[in-house]
């Protein structure tokens, strides 16, 4: 069994692994670097099959590409990613064309591939000509899987973006792997330990609360995907308003058609049933005309709904930004958070509103990784998706892991 790193290799975005078990080959997520349109490497033609670890672009936004350009094997996910999948491609098209890109596939090439995808459910094993692989709960998003590779002779698992504690959105990511020769994995914070999760529930509350007694409005830039349902679970029992808006609230509805991709689909049913839709540009008016809460994309300040609210009121003191989320460099988020200044085409300001960041984190943290290399003891440790997994490596093989961080292009054998 040999592991090929055709994306996130010393890297994040664009993850995409293939996996030759000498029989077989597979490909394990096939995504885009979202921020430049940057590719992975091309894989063979002859996969057995292609398995997306979970909906975020990153990880699945060229899986239709495949397919177009005559590359084998059918896909497999869980139902949750396979349907908030199609959501988010045909959103990506638009979005490629809006930057002047030519789109790398069209709706048609999203239906080929969705149309005979594969759905896989948690635990349950699917039978190749000499492999069965199994997908297991990865607690990020909903939807999310870990997948285990099993040749009879080699088991390798490959974690996706993984997440081992609960959150008020998701179960803790399954770790009860046995006899494992390779772990791939995500090394995102390899380097520190998150929050902890209740703490910055409170300190959320705490400053929406606050925000609201000043007569103020709190804008939440969310994820679509995993981040805006949480959020919506947290700030719905406040007995704020709440505003939904952007993309979010129709992945929210996907969601809800998926009860076991989530820890409590009665719950957040009746968070989304109370929240305010919004769908059109009066009702983005309407939203503020009362102090209330505003959960809205894009989670990084690129584009979305998100920009009305700020031009509205980065002049009100009283208001409050709230990032919830990783901004990567040369974002409109992260510029904010460096140098206060929200610049876009149509507005460079120094928001007189208050901006605060909280790390409510979808991955891993540090200590958490440790331990499951710990409880998994796997023959070797494959790293992927952090640009300083040379770094990781070093250490792993300080603390007697056989440890691997190979750039794109790079293979392992797993002997």
């Amino acid at each position: 069994m040999d592991v090929t790193v055709l994306g996130a290799g010393r890297e994040v975005g664009r993850s995409a692994i293939l996996v030759n078990t000498g029989a077989e080959k597979f490909l394990l997520d096939y995504g885009i670097e979202v921020q430049n349109m940057n590719t992975p490497l091309a894989p063979p033609l002859d996969l057995a099959a292609t398995f997306p670890s979970h909906a975020h672009l990153d990880h699945c936004g060229l899986v239709p590409m495949l397919r177009r350009n005559g590359h084998a094997g059918d896909v497999f996910a869980t139902p949750a990613t396979l349907d908030i999948m199609d959501l988010m491609l045909r959103d990506s098209i638009k979005v490629q064309e809006k930057r002047g890109v030519e789109p790398y596939f069209a709706s048609k090439d999203i239906d080929r591939s969705l149309s005979q995808a594969v759905r896989c459910r948690f635990g349950k094993s699917i039978q190749f000509k000499n492999t069965a692989v199994s997908v297991h709960n990865a607690g990020h998003v909903p939807g999310s899987a870990s997948i285990l590779l099993d040749t009879g002779r080699k088991r390798m698992v490959y974690t996706g973006d993984i997440k081992f504690s609960e959150t008020e959105l998701m179960e803790p990511a399954y770790s009860n792997f046995k006899d494992i020769d390779a772990v791939i994995t995500e090394s995102t914070y390899w380097y520190r330990n998150h929050p902890d999760r209740k703490a910055l529930e409170k300190w959320l509350v705490d400053v929406v609360k606050s925000t609201h007694d000043n007569n103020g409005f709190s804008v939440l830039p969310c994820f679509a995907v995993g981040r805006t349902q949480e959020m919506l679970l947290i700030v719905s029992r406040l007995g704020i308003p709440v505003y939904l808006d952007g993309m979010g609230r129709d992945v929210t509805r996907i969601i809800l058609q998926h009860p076991d991709s989530v820890r409590n689909t009665k719950r957040l049913k009746q968070a989304f049933s109370a929240a305010r839709k919004i769908t059109s540009p009066n009702h983005r008016k309407k939203a503020l005309q009362e102090p209330g809460i505003i959960i809205t994309t894009a989670g990084m300040l690129n584009g979305g709904p998100v920009h009305y609210y700020i031009k509205k009121l980065h002049d009100r003191e009283n208001s409050s930004l709230i990032l919830t989320g990783y901004q990567v460099e040369n974002t409109v988020g992260r510029m904010l958070m460096e140098t206060g200044k929200y610049v876009t085409e149509e507005l460079s300001v120094k928001p007189r509103m208050g901006v605060t960041f909280m790390d409510f984190s979808a991955h891993c943290s540090r200590d958490e990784l440790l331990e499951f290399f710990r409880k998994t003891s796997p023959e070797k440790i494959i790293l992927v998706h952090s640009p300083t997994t040379h770094e990781f490596a070093e250490e792993l093989k300080n603390m007697g892991f056989q440890a691997y961080a190979p750039a794109n292009g790079d293979a392992v054998s797993i002997g």
